[in-house]
């Protein structure tokens, strides 16, 4: 429930609870119902929310002008964009040009963005198969012809792209390079550079979903560069945002690519008509990156999430099948799992809410209604205890073990 704390005099009408109810007015996107846990919320929960690096930033964030009250420049704050570079040359460990980045309104809004200006209806778009489902909905929605290409444990297969790309000329390879959604794997630096090659031989854009790049856990293995590293080649589109790694809704993200694409993208008449992106939220944001408290904060999210993670091992190690296929992640989100047989995982949907317990079924996350073997978790969305307990509960059920009606086998 959120609480508002106001000063000054008090306001001559407020709401009352009887309105509140009737409206059913919300503040949030994405909540499960009273009392359930649901694992298949992918999104961060309000403690790794950070409300008081957000206080400081608000006070100390000088406004000398009303240029951030006024509508933006085409690609976004100069000001954010400047400090957001330096952030991620140090961040991705590569020089980033300010000069190849446009704000978006978060992720959803920039792959919106791309498929209205750089695609048409009828076009093919390739995509991971699995992939991450709702964005599945907004190439949908642009009338796009979608081809999956699969995964395995070392990210998009790029031997399957190239059997595809002899019979489709796609205009867009979408691809989720690092902790994966849903799978949590991550592609290898040889397959990224075997990715860019055919790009530039077959001509298609590479659009890099690249929101969970730093959100590797301590201690883990390093991470190959992103595809970020590689918008001088003119074929990749990289997706950045600040939704995983500071708050959903600030809605700012960013895109990187080379200047021809970008300038094709500022061109699009959701810019040309309401200006730049979100000027007014960018400029506090700004002000975190220049004072340096998003590094510390990010540190300290990847250690809670990487503990967390941890939890949601073990217990799914105790609790679920021995014959299940458990991949321990090594940053983002998700834990992705398969089970053998001919197990469908939605089976268990209705078991698992009168248990009030939510998970994600593989089949969501497929283009043409497979993966139903398979099931994605979060461990984001609640702290440790929550997690042990709802993947025991969950554990019961998939095993057969708990009665809600008739027995669940």
């Amino acid at each position: 429930m959120t609480t508002f704390r106001r000063t000054g005099p008090a306001p001559t009408w407020a709401p009352s609870p009887e309105l509140v109810e009737r409206l059913a007015l919300e503040t949030t996107q994405v909540w499960a119902a009273p009392g359930t846990t649901d694992l298949g919320i992918g999104q961060p929960d309000e403690t790794l929310l950070p409300l008081d690096l957000f206080r400081r930033a608000l006070t100390s964030t000088s406004i000398a002008t009303a240029d951030p009250l006024q509508y933006g420049g085409p690609l976004g704050d100069g000001f954010l964009r400047l400090a957001l570079a330096e952030f991620l040359t140090t961040a991705y460990g590569v020089e980033t040009d300010p000069g190849t980045m446009l704000i978006s309104n978060g992720n959803s809004q920039a792959i919106d963005l791309v498929c209205a200006t750089l695609t048409r209806p009828g076009d093919v778009v390739f995509v991971e198969e699995p992939t991450y489902f709702l964005a599945l909905e907004i190439f949908r929605s642009h009338g796009v012809r979608l081809v999956g290409i699969p995964v395995d444990d070392d990210g998009m297969s790029i031997d399957a792209l190239e059997t595809a790309l002899a019979t489709y000329r796609p205009a867009l390879v979408y691809t989720i390079p690092t902790f994966h959604n849903p799978t949590g794997v991550t592609m290898t630096a040889e397959r990224r550079e075997r990715l860019i090659e055919l790009a530039e031989v077959h001509e298609f854009l590479v659009l890099a979903d690249e929101v969970y790049h730093l959100l590797d856990f301590p201690g883990t293995a390093a991470v190959p560069l992103p595809l970020a590293a590689a918008v001088h080649t003119g074929v990749v589109i990289s997706l950045g945002t600040f939704s995983k790694i500071l708050a959903p809704g600030l809605r700012l993200g960013w895109v990187q690519t080379a200047p021809a694409v970008l300038a094709r993208l500022a061109e699009a008449p959701v810019i040309t008509s309401g200006g730049g992106l979100n000027p007014f939220v960018s400029t506090i944001v700004r002000s975190m990156l220049e004072h340096g408290w998003l590094g510390d904060h990010l540190a300290s999210v990847r250690a809670r999430l990487a503990a967390r993670a941890a939890v949601m091992d073990d217990a799914l190690r105790v609790h679920f099948p021995a014959a299940t296929e458990i991949a321990r992640p090594a940053g983002g989100y998700f834990v992705w799992l398969r089970f053998p047989g001919e197990t469908d995982t939605a089976r268990w949907w209705g078991a698992a809410a009168e248990q009030q317990v939510g998970y994600r079924p593989g089949e969501l996350f497929s283009t043409r209604g497979g993966q139903t073997d398979r099931m994605r978790l979060s461990f984001a969305f609640y702290e440790s205890d929550r997690i042990e307990q709802a993947v025991a509960t969950l554990g019961r059920i998939v095993t057969g073990r708990t009665v809600t009606g008739d027995i669940v086998t």
